[in-house]
């Protein structure tokens, strides 16, 4: 591992992903500076002026918001990366972001217990179904799913092996043949990665392999897995190391998903952007700008707005409760395929294809039937995204159950961007959860 560094920009916000947000950014703040010379010219040219020069209001409030979001990973790192915790892809923006600051603030061990809790079960069951987009994760699910009971219970002792044993596995799957997680030879950084970057996943891997040759009964804070597996560390059985397990096994998703899909390099660089692009995508901003000043919640009570059961045809067309009806009335009739469909782009693209989808819904669904649903609750916090709250009646294993659970879904075009809702060549998808 001891090469990894020096293949690697020195910091997470360098990685093009990033970078890219920030010159964008860089590009609206020239334009702010450039517009009053330009906009004559741009009238003249039938250019609608009026939202552009609105959008462009908003830039120095947006620069704040970037800069936050682009130091956030490498921050975070520095703080808990010797504590066993570092960034990744798809970790909570804003746990992460008041972690943070409680632990800039002085109090690092309080943060230390906000990122332990974030590790419940709503939580881990939907980073486990992220991790289905990695084929070499799928044979290790059901054994997971035991140690997430364990975990659940209370039963750190048993949980931590079988997740640090799945990390090395899924390494060794994915990687070179025999270099798991914890072995040196392990090349854990990619391109335009968070968690794979030099300072992630490379030095996860240092700390967490640490060799441990001495009996010890000191409380753990590290999961250790020499000591742990080689029955050196005795007192591993708490929630803190149980939970640091399960977090370095979700941020080894986003190295595994890029090896799988042969994308560890930087592919070839492409061709600049054009002026008249640029201009047009300054343009689709503002007009985005102005949709989302005329957005606005939607206040629907169900069973008076809406039905709290019925058909799909029931309920309005494009609405994400038609939607999540179509999907749960696909479970209720085991027809896989068609909810695969229903799934938002956003998961579908993590995805070799629907079909690949549909396979991993029948195999997880196929002893869990839905026999009845009923909607609670509806609710729209953002411009693309509503929550439905349902009541769900299942068949687990021959035995009858009852859910309350909370689905998410999703407004976005086909190339899996977030829209205001009713925008056109747009649609609602099912994002989660993917346990009943």
């Amino acid at each position: 591992m001891q090469d990894q560094e020096s293949s690697s920009l020195s910091h997470i916000q360098d990685i093009p992903r990033i970078k890219s947000l920030v010159e964008q950014l860089r590009f609206l703040k020239l334009g702010n500076q450039a517009f009053p010379l330009v906009k004559p010219l741009l009238k003249l040219v039938g250019v609608s002026t009026e939202q552009m020069e609105s959008a462009l209001a908003e830039v120095d409030t947006l620069e704040k918001k970037i800069a936050l979001l682009a130091a956030l990973p490498d921050r975070f790192n520095r703080l808990f990366a010797s504590r066993g915790w570092i960034a990744y892809d798809m970790f909570n923006v804003d746990v992460a972001q008041s972690t943070v600051e409680k632990a800039e603030a002085g109090d690092i061990d309080g943060a230390e217990t906000d990122l332990i809790e974030y590790y419940d079960a709503e939580h881990i069951h939907w980073h486990l179904r992220m991790m289905q987009a990695v084929q070499a994760f799928c044979p290790r699910l059901s054994l997971l799913e035991k140690a997430l009971e364990d975990y659940l219970q209370g039963r750190y002792h048993a949980s931590v092996p079988i997740v640090l044993m799945q990390l090395d596995g899924l390494v060794s799957d994915v990687g070179k043949k025999n270099s798991g997680f914890f072995r040196e030879e392990a090349y854990l950084v990619a391109w335009d990665s968070i968690a794979a970057h030099s300072t992630g996943l490379a030095a996860l891997a240092k700390l967490l392999g640490k060799e441990r040759r001495r009996r010890t009964t000191e409380t753990l804070t590290i999961p250790y897995r020499h000591g742990i597996l080689h029955g050196h560390d005795l007192s591993y059985g708490n929630k803190m190391v149980a939970a640091k397990a399960w977090a370095a096994l979700f941020a080894v998703r986003e190295w595994a998903y890029k090896v799988e899909q042969k994308e560890v390099e930087a592919p070839p660089e492409q061709p600049a952007t054009p002026w008249r692009d640029l201009f047009h995508t300054l343009q689709n901003n503002a007009k985005l700008q102005s949709q989302l000043k005329t957005w606005h919640p939607r206040s629907l009570q169900v069973g008076v707005d809406i039905p709290a059961l019925g058909e799909p045809e029931t309920y309005e067309q494009n609405s994400p409760e038609q939607k999540l009806v179509e999907y749960l009335t696909y479970w209720r009739k085991q027809n896989y395929g068609k909810m695969a469909q229903c799934e938002a782009i956003t998961v579908l693209r993590l995805h070799k294809s629907i079909n690949a989808l549909a396979g991993e819904l029948r195999e997880y669904y196929d002893q869990r039937t839905l026999q009845s649903f009923t909607l609670l609750a509806v609710d729209d916090p953002a411009p693309a995204l509503t929550t439905i709250r349902v009541q769900l009646s299942c068949e687990e294993y021959g035995k009858r159950s009852e859910h309350t659970v909370e689905y998410r879904l999703l407004y976005e075009s086909e190339t899996d961007k977030a829209l205001i809702r009713g925008a056109s060549e747009s649609r609602w998808g099912v994002f989660g959860p993917y346990f009943l």
